[in-house]
């Protein structure tokens, strides 16, 4: 197959209703029912009216019960958010806002949406409470990567309150979170301290901040790629964003901006600019280098291999003079002994991983352990998708953005552990490739919370309820895929001398109110 199943936007069904748009671009006349009258302008206005009333339920559970103590309660508040968010997003594009309003109305709902969860403490997930910790001593002049919290918090005078240390999940280890990521939580409690601030609530609203530029960042990539500008409603305005990133936390929010600047640049054809960006981005996440094969692929066939290199030499010196202000004897050591506990200790979610244990023969509790034959097997694998995905692209700049995405797919389904978080970038790069599958995706991993209620384990029907949809649309758009690529693609008769190759042209932008920024 050559084609992309990620890249064929114009045959996703899905996406072309949120849009009100026809293939290749074309606006379809009959989704707007409204003439450009005052009617118009308010059918413009009152889905942008509605949502607030999105942002002021989200607001009244966040200041009500913690999430994790209501889990099924939380699921239902998602499910009606996603629900009636989506509709309310395509009733307003089809109103046909104008370029300014489409930028402000995006932002500024899903700042409202991002403000109200602020409003909730953590309680899904418990790192910001880490990130505080380690912003305490990167603030006052200790090295997070040199002393576990077990250890500091036996200190004669320690920097931060020993009490905070049964807030986090992991005191005896290390700490793993890269240079960037740091410097964002010792700000946060620097601004905290000196505001009387809650550190982790300043922390969370410098995540959605960060989560902001993403959305306009992406705006100006699908404008880039030609493609409808509304679609980054799928992740501005997604349950799953705005609650883990202002709810939850998670330094995804700062990647996320990173790798989507990283990409412009690369479709700019700019190899050092986009190697900087991911080296920035895998500053905050270092997941982000995985995708590095796939920029380098990319660039490497848009320019040549010689024109390439400063992406790669770029992108490891940004990750590495990050580093430098924390250099010393144990950096590396203490980073590796915790990112190998992490690998082997905890397992989440992780679809492939249980099956492959379970074809394994193993019974949790009753056999011994199977994930030293495992995991190599794991590994290995995964280095091979991440290969076939980056080798197996062309020089277009729709597959770069579909094999981005794929990429970093087949990454999370091999790895141990995916929480509902691991799935931002991911989704962020769903939305420039329109995928449904990833959409999906986003809409389903939620479910995974039910483990933090009755009963406290993981249930098999739960992880298919997540994943079996993806893999379906998935399978879905590579159908449709190969068809369209089918349809495309003439058949000629053979002839003794071949024909000339036909003269490049650039297709044309579509143009309309999701143009540029």
């Amino acid at each position: 197959m050559r084609g992309n199943a990620l890249q064929y936007i114009s045959h996703n069904p899905l996406l072309t209703e949120l849009t009100g748009r026809k293939e290749g671009g074309v606006r379809d006349e009959t989704a707007s029912c409204s003439p450009r009258t005052v009617g118009m302008a308010r059918r413009t206005r009152w889905p942008l009216w509605a949502a607030l009333g999105v942002a002021a339920a989200t607001a009244a559970f966040a200041q009500g019960i913690p999430a994790r103590d209501a889990i099924p309660l939380w699921l239902g508040l998602v499910a009606a958010s996603a629900v009636a968010l989506f509709l309310l997003g395509r009733r307003w594009l089809r109103g046909r806002p104008s370029p300014r309003a489409l930028t402000l109305g995006t932002l500024g709902v899903a700042a409202l949406l991002r403000l109200a969860a602020l409003a909730a403490p953590p309680s899904l997930s418990d790192d910001v409470h880490r990130y505080v910790w380690d912003g305490a001593l990167v603030a006052q002049g200790v090295d997070p990567y040199a002393h576990r919290p077990s250890e500091v918090a036996t200190w004669s005078e320690p920097p931060v309150d020993p009490a905070s240390l049964s807030e986090l999940n992991s005191p005896d280890y290390y700490s793993v979170y890269p240079p960037l990521a740091q410097l964002t939580f010792g700000a946060a409690w620097t601004l905290g301290d000196a505001l009387h601030v809650p550190a982790e609530r300043l922390l969370r609203g410098l995540f959605s901040l960060a989560d902001l530029l993403a959305i306009w960042a992406l705006m100006g990539l699908l404008g880039q790629l030609g493609r409808p500008r509304g679609w980054a409603l799928l992740y501005a305005w997604n349950p799953l964003v705005y609650w883990e990133v202002a709810a939850g936390g998670h330094t995804e929010a700062l990647m996320v901006p990173l790798l989507l600047l990283a990409v412009g640049e690369a479709l700019k054809e700019r190899p050092a600019r986009a190697g900087a960006y991911l080296g920035l981005a895998a500053s905050a996440k270092l997941t982000a280098l995985i995708l590095g094969p796939v920029f380098l692929v990319h660039l490497a066939r848009r320019l040549d291999a010689k024109r390439a290199a400063p992406f790669a030499l770029a992108s490891f010196g940004v990750v590495a003079a990050a580093f430098v202000p924390f250099a010393s004897e144990s950096l590396w050591p203490h980073l590796r002994e915790s990112l190998s506990l992490y690998a082997e200790r905890f397992s989440f979610n992780a679809p492939v991983y249980y099956a492959a244990r379970d074809l394994m023969g193993y019974v949790e509790g009753v056999t011994p352990p199977v994930d030293a034959a495992l995991m190599p097997w794991l590994s290995a694998a995964t280095i091979g998708w991440l290969l076939v995905v980056a080798l197996g692209q062309d020089d277009g700049q729709r597959r770069f953005v579909g094999s981005l995405a794929a990429a970093f797919v087949g990454y999370l389904l091999l790895s141990r552990v995916i929480h509902p978080w691991y799935v931002l970038p991911v989704l962020a790069l769903g939305v420039l490739a329109g995928s449904r599958g990833i959409l999906a995706l986003s809409l389903l991993l939620p479910l995974s919370y039910l483990r933090y209620g009755p009963g406290g384990s993981e249930s098999a029907d739960v992880i298919a309820a997540q994943f079996v949809p993806f893999v379906a649309l998935i399978l879905a758009d590579a159908i449709r895929a190969w068809l369209a690529e089918t349809k495309r693609t003439p058949r000629v008769a053979p002839s003794a001398e071949p024909a000339p190759a036909p003269p490049h042209v650039t297709p044309a932008r579509p143009v309309g109110y999701d143009g540029d920024l």
